[in-house]
């Protein structure tokens, strides 16, 4: 099973000491935070070829959440497009050196939900997923499509949608499912969940109240996880638990991971 955190989670401010935690907490993956490679162009970076050394000593899975920002894979604008998809290539590569296998990706949004600005969102968006792509069969990265909640600016109508343009790339692109995006979403997690599962090679799992993304421990909301505990325990996938650390300390990060290992 493999199974961690978002370094987002764990409060630290290395990768090195987020291994460290992760296997304290009973993890062996952990998925890195994409922005840091281009905030302040990487200043605050460690090298990317000792993440990878320190990883493999510990036997730890490492994914990547892709920048995501301030980015905008669906823009009009050229300049922010294009830096955007610049944004993307350059936290690839470093994930690349760090030994990163599997990356989440964020779709683009629109400015207003209207249909003919949704058909051309769409193909400025599948334009730059190809570049995307063909990097990524370069670094043997597989890249997964993070769900939304298909409300406000985004550019799917729902999860029907979703699923008909990531069967666009004929396996290629993948799908990371988020369970909190799912819930508060209108077709939410039962109908998204089994209308997606061929395609989900990734997991993000948190919890909340069905109104708004709030990343709680598993147990702070009203998601029943005892219903997908089967599917999770048994996902040949990687599983990250995405919570905001600053709602609740690391004993929930433990007691959250031990109950999705059906230790807890």
């Amino acid at each position: 099973m493999r199974i961690g955190f978002t370094f987002l989670s764990l409060r630290t401010l290395t990768v090195k000491k987020a291994i460290s935690i992760t296997k304290k907490l009973g993890g062996n993956t952990l998925e890195l935070f994409g922005d840091l490679i281009v905030f302040y162009n990487g200043k605050f970076c460690e090298k990317p070829e000792k993440i990878s050394e320190f990883a493999e000593k510990n036997d730890i899975f490492l994914t990547m959440h892709l920048p995501y920002i301030n980015i905008n894979l669906a823009s009009f604008n050229d300049l922010i497009w294009r830096e955007s998809l610049n944004s993307i290539l350059k936290a690839m590569e470093y994930g690349y050196k760090a030994g990163v296998k599997r990356a989440v990706l964020h779709p683009g949004g629109v400015p207003l939900k209207h249909t003919f600005l949704i058909y051309l969102a769409k193909k400025r968006f599948k334009r730059a997923l190809n570049v995307i792509l063909e990097k990524s069969e370069e670094f043997n990265m597989e890249i997964t499509l993070e769900n939304t909640y298909f409300k406000e600016n985004d550019i799917f109508n729902g999860v029907e949608d979703f699923r008909k343009f990531v069967e666009g790339f004929d396996g290629r692109l993948k799908i990371c499912f988020d369970f909190g995006h799912a819930n508060i979403s209108l077709q939410g997690i039962n109908h998204s969940l089994d209308l997606l599962k061929p395609f989900i090679t990734h997991l993000h799992v948190h919890d909340n109240n069905g109104e708004k993304d709030e990343h709680l421990y598993i147990g702070g909301g009203r998601i029943n996880f005892t219903e997908y505990i089967d599917f999770i325990k048994n996902f040949k996938g990687t599983i990250i638990l995405e919570i905001n650390p600053f709602k609740k300390g690391r004993k929930d990060l433990e007691k959250s991971i031990k109950m999705l290992k059906g230790e807890g």
